[in-house]
């Protein structure tokens, strides 16, 4: 049985993970009783259709486990007859068990997790060489990723962060950050609607990846400059509003400049997508301010603007043609989900 999303994250907040034929497992434990007598029984079923020993790969796809768990019963039956019990099962080694439980002990981890918690975006090499400076130990570099990879529920692979630039945790900016959600909680969310331009960056993209935290499952945030190069320029605005569409968008070359983005604004509005009591949110880029563009002074007289100071610094390696089969896919649905994640709904 094909698991849906929803199902393997409900399975993930509960430790489980998924095996390549979308059966559940708890790391560190095994299968029931029932789900060994299961797996004997079609074992059999094929062995007799075949005459033979029978496909292992697809006794697993039936019975949505992993090829290791059917040669195992297989090595039961072979040996026993019939599979084995808990308490039939051989005593398993004295000592801790589990990934890195033969290399490393609970304080090397804890010195590991601290190593992680002082630089995210450490080498393997140079876990290596702070925990033989800590501890004296050394260990493989497969034992360092198997730590953050195996020894937790959440897996700590690397990740690509959001870039967050210095100046977002300036006092005055906390200031108005809090200003605008006593403004925002106060408006009917199907009114608000968001806009910002992007750049499509190319090999200049800052590629930089860092691990995810293996106990709160959170990818820590990359401290950078917003100064990045350019190939395409992305105007977009998006809403819940079912009167318009869900995402209105331009791509084109270069950068935006005062007047171009006053266009693009004119443009949305021609199109229909904003309506008469609307409320458009944006960052304070100097281009949002318009100096003095005379078009964008009248746009502004037409409708209500939000300041919004904490927008997240993202990029996309990708190619115009891309970016727009991306945009023209998204519904209502699609930003309704970015809606409830940050708060709006």
């Amino acid at each position: 049985m094909r698991l849906s999303q929803a199902q393997r994250e409900l399975f993930h907040q509960h430790g489980y993970f998924i095996n390549e034929n979308g059966g559940a497992y708890l790391s560190g434990t095994s299968l029931g009783y029932t789900k060994k007598v299961e797996v004997a029984s079609v074992y059999e079923r094929a062995r007799e259709d075949c005459g033979e020993r029978p496909n292992i790969s697809a006794i697993a796809r039936e019975c949505s486990t992993s090829t290791w768990f059917v040669r195992k019963i297989e090595s039961e039956l072979r040996e026993f007859g019939r599979v084995l019990k808990e308490d039939e099962m051989p005593k398993r080694r004295e000592g801790p068990i589990g990934p890195c439980s033969k290399s490393l002990d609970n304080d090397d981890m804890l010195i590991l997790y601290q190593l992680y918690l002082d630089e995210p975006s450490r080498t393997r090499a140079s876990y290596i060489q702070w925990l033989f400076y800590f501890t004296g130990k050394v260990v493989s570099e497969s034992t360092i990723s198997s730590f953050f990879n195996k020894c937790f529920i959440n897996k700590g692979g690397l990740c690509r962060p959001n870039f967050v630039p210095y100046d977002k945790f300036r006092p005055e900016n906390y200031e108005k950050m809090l200003e605008y959600v006593a403004t925002v909680s106060k408006i009917d969310p199907s009114r608000i609607k968001f806009g910002d331009e992007k750049h499509l960056k190319g090999q200049e993209l800052f590629n930089r990846k860092v691990r995810r935290d293996v106990l709160t499952g959170v990818v820590p945030a990359s401290l950078t400059t917003s100064d990045f190069r350019n190939t395409y320029t992305i105007t977009g605005f998006c809403g819940i509003d079912p009167r318009s569409t869900p995402v209105w968008y331009n791509i084109h070359d270069d950068t935006n400049g005062a007047s171009e983005f006053a266009v693009q604004l004119e443009m949305a509005i021609m199109s229909g997508f904003f309506h008469r009591g609307d409320v458009l949110v944006l960052d304070n880029a100097t281009i949002h301010n318009g100096g003095e563009n005379s078009v964008w002074k009248l746009l502004v007289q037409k409708m209500k603007k939000v300041p919004l100071n904490v927008m997240r610094e993202a990029g996309a390696d990708a190619s115009a043609q891309a970016a727009s089969v991306i945009l023209s896919s998204m519904t209502h649905c699609d930003v309704a989900g970015c809606y409830k994640h940050c708060n709006y709904l």
